[in-house]
């Protein structure tokens, strides 16, 4: 190993990042071999990072500098042609597939969205790749996003619906499988999460206001016995027990309208997490079907 490799080797390690892109605009033309070599480095840092599952990973660090590289493959400054293009899918695509076998891949997860519009970006430009590999990925993390409530599922979902669609297979996976979670998002799947986390503060909020009424009526009820016992030998019933006996009636009215209203929501809950569950089973078996032809259109993934 010459110095130079050593000393870059020990900055990925370290976690020091020389080589990050400070601006594209300011970088003359490179030719291919350099700028695969600034993709390497980023590549490396990415994969030591993300293999690494003994130390928090700053995900926003990552999703930056994978935003770099999208950024300078966009740029005319990368001039990257179809083999530099095949190993740098090939690697992002060996990256990615190591999140398939460990339990902690929220960090892999979390920067899909990325990996996504990389795909997206080279997709445009070499459309002639086989993106099997690299799609059956994307379907698996949009997956995971959505069971883990991030918000970049749609994102994904985007990238891929946006992937040149040159390939026969690309063509059949989005009129096949994408188009259907497309009818979801029209649909309003995107803000299933919104508006289950609104109805349960409102039934949070509905609790509260039931326990500050049983609260209140504990102390008037107590009260009113109180008086009653004072009053036994009075024959005529003072007006304030009257009016007690009268708002303790009206806390009662307010806490079953509240019920009722509480009820209401709960329903409203139970529809919206049926159709949240709905849409994570449909997106399992998109998935597998999507990954079963895409097996059948790619001998080398059997």
């Amino acid at each position: 190993m010459d110095n130079s490799t050593q000393t870059q080797t020990q900055a990925v390690t370290n976690g020091v990042t020389p080589f990050r892109i400070n601006s594209i605009e300011q970088l003359p033309t490179l030719a291919q071999d350099e700028s695969c070599h600034i993709i390497k480095q980023y590549f490396d840092y990415l994969e030591h990072t993300l293999s690494n599952q003994e130390s928090v990973v700053d995900v926003d660090q990552l999703r930056a500098m994978l935003n770099e590289v999208s950024g300078f493959i966009r740029s005319n400054k990368s001039q990257l042609r179809a083999d530099g293009y095949s190993r740098m899918l090939k690697r992002l695509n060996h990256i990615y597939s190591q999140g398939l076998r460990i339990n902690n891949d929220r960090a892999f997860t979390r920067t899909a969205v990325n990996f996504a519009d990389i795909l997206n970006t080279v997709s445009q430009s070499f459309p002639s790749y086989d993106y099997s590999e690299s799609v059956g990925l994307l379907l698996h993390y949009m997956h995971k996003m959505f069971n883990y409530r991030e918000e970049g599922w749609i994102e994904v979902f985007e990238h891929l619906i946006s992937m040149s669609d040159s390939l026969e297979i690309m063509q059949l996976i989005k009129t096949q499988h994408l188009q259907e979670i497309q009818n979801w998002v029209e649909e309003g799947v995107d803000n299933l999460f919104a508006l289950m986390d609104e109805q349960l503060e409102v039934i949070d909020n509905i609790d509260a206001e039931i326990l500050s009424l049983d609260q209140e009526l504990l102390l008037r009820r107590k009260e009113l016995s109180t008086e009653t016992r004072c009053t036994e030998s009075q024959l005529v019933i003072p007006i304030s027990r009257a009016r007690d006996k009268q708002l303790i009636q009206i806390l009662f009215n307010q806490r079953a309208e509240l019920i009722t209203e509480r009820v209401s929501k709960l329903e409203l809950a139970d529809l919206l997490d049926e159709n949240i569950q709905e849409f994570t089973d449909r997106l399992i078996e998109i998935r597998r079907s999507a990954m079963i032809q895409l097996v059948w259109s790619n001998p080398a993934l059997q």
